[in-house]
């Protein structure tokens, strides 16, 4: 993948992923399908922090560490992350998302790090899915690009 298909996938990824915000309604918001599963709210906390967190590891960027108590702080953190993400890959040079870096589980690209950061992303969406038709709600329309 180059570097502008990588960017192109953010982009796709920004859209897609913030249609789930919005998609149940907030008496729902904390719906769980089991007790021991992570609520709707949480699914979405998660990938914010998880992706604002990991980021670091292509991009050099920090987020700061925040608790996303509400929809709306979650929307704001999610955009954050997405938007600069996006704008760090635009800076980059091609050849940096090629460097291996140090992770916690090993050594890897920038290139690979965005990827498993993708995988992570569309696994709890589609936990997420689940939820929503668990509920009778059609879940947003996937956008890949």
């Amino acid at each position: 993948m180059t570097q502008k298909e990588l960017i192109k996938k953010w982009k796709g990824n920004k859209r897609f992923t913030l249609k789930f915000i919005d998609a149940l309604p907030d008496h729902d918001f904390e719906f769980k399908p089991t007790p021991e599963m992570k609520s709707y709210k949480s699914q979405l906390s998660h990938i914010t922090s998880w992706l604002r967190t990991h980021s670091r590891f292509v991009t050099i960027k920090e987020f700061e560490k925040l608790k996303m108590t509400s929809r709306d702080l979650i929307r704001k953190a999610l955009e954050d992350f997405f938007d600069t993400f996006i704008e760090e890959l635009e800076k980059m040079d091609e050849s940096q998302l090629g460097e291996v870096v140090n992770v916690w589980y090993g050594k890897t690209t920038r290139y690979q790090i965005a990827n498993i950061m993708d995988n992570h992303l569309a696994h709890h969406r589609g936990q997420m899915i689940v939820y929503l038709r668990l509920k009778n709600i059609k879940p947003p329309s996937y956008i890949g690009w």
